[in-house]
């Protein structure tokens, strides 16, 4: 006996029967040909169930149907070698983000970046944070720290090799026999010191044991550091003023880096000039704000 389905009576045996076929999985099969030609299918289902159909099938190609992943290099040479050979004129940026006062600098080349025509997924990169040279890192981390006469000393003689000739200044040989000196004299008690015509500053102090016996040394105020802030870089001057407290007859020494952000600054620029010469890319200051 035929029964109509619009009926009042039958709707709910209608509305069962959609329910029970819906949770009923649909099996079709999908050939790799048509998976390679990039005819993925599509898959609805409900918000309770968890599935990732695209990463499985995906896997089951030879290869991925596009590239991506995010790369990390350690200098210029490797970072324009790999946006050369991954990279595209319409698709690739590169973006330079900066921070010179605290010395934060960050390449981050993106492979598949939006044109002017296409959106892209912009989840292909590469980056390179330039390494800073030992040198660098020993004196920027000691920079504007007071140390003891003997620690003063040990670090001059330790990074000996930084302070450069400049016309004017202490040579690195003068300095080394100033700092020996302030060694020697560790014990003394320091009365005062005098700023000399020369631009340096006399200090004197007093034998702890006989408070008649003075003596005088000479400070430099100023030296001259030569070095490169990135591993393997260009070597550049930077000027150093130097400094001194005396509290209680004892003396602390320290030094304070001229504008190391405009010398960071300039090696900067210097990279930067080399990757976009060099890479042919769109190139930006500021930061990608890609998606984690």
């Amino acid at each position: 006996m035929y029964q109509d389905p619009t009926t009042p009576e039958n709707c709910p045996n209608l509305l069962q029967t959609a329910l029970n076929a819906a949770a009923q999985p649909k099996l079709e099969h999908i050939s790799l040909d048509q998976l390679i030609a990039g005819q993925i299918p599509a898959l609805l289902v409900p918000k309770t169930h968890d599935i990732k159909l695209l990463d499985t099938l995906e896997a089951k190609l030879p290869g991925p149907l596009r590239k991506s992943g995010q790369v990390s290099v350690d200098d210029a040479d490797s970072f324009i070698q790999y946006l050369s050979t991954h990279g595209d004129p319409e698709g690739t940026t590169v973006w330079m983000t900066a921070d010179f006062s605290r010395g934060s600098v960050l390449f981050t080349g993106i492979l598949n970046d939006h044109s002017r025509h296409d959106a892209a997924w912009r989840d292909h990169t590469v980056r390179f944070e330039p390494v800073y040279s030992e040198e660098w890192k020993r004196w920027t981390s000691k920079d504007k720290t007071a140390m003891s006469q003997t620690e003063f000393a040990s670090f001059i003689e330790d990074n000996l090799g930084e302070i450069a000739p400049a016309e004017g200044m202490p040579t690195g040989s003068q300095i080394l026999e100033m700092a020996l000196t302030f060694e020697a004299a560790a014990e003394k008690r320091f009365k005062s010191a005098t700023r000399l015509q020369s631009g340096g500053v006399s200090l004197e102090y007093v034998d702890q044991e006989d408070a008649a016996t003075l003596a005088r040394m000479q400070m430099f105020e100023r030296f001259a550091l030569g070095m490169a802030p990135f591993f393997g870089g260009q070597a550049y001057r930077i000027d150093a003023r130097l400094k001194y407290r005396i509290r209680e007859g004892k003396l602390a020494l320290w030094y304070e880096l001229i504008r190391p952000d405009r010398v960071l600054q300039d090696a900067t620029e210097a990279l930067a000039a080399k990757i976009r010469n060099e890479a042919g890319f769109a190139f930006y200051v500021g930061k990608p704000l890609l998606k984690p």
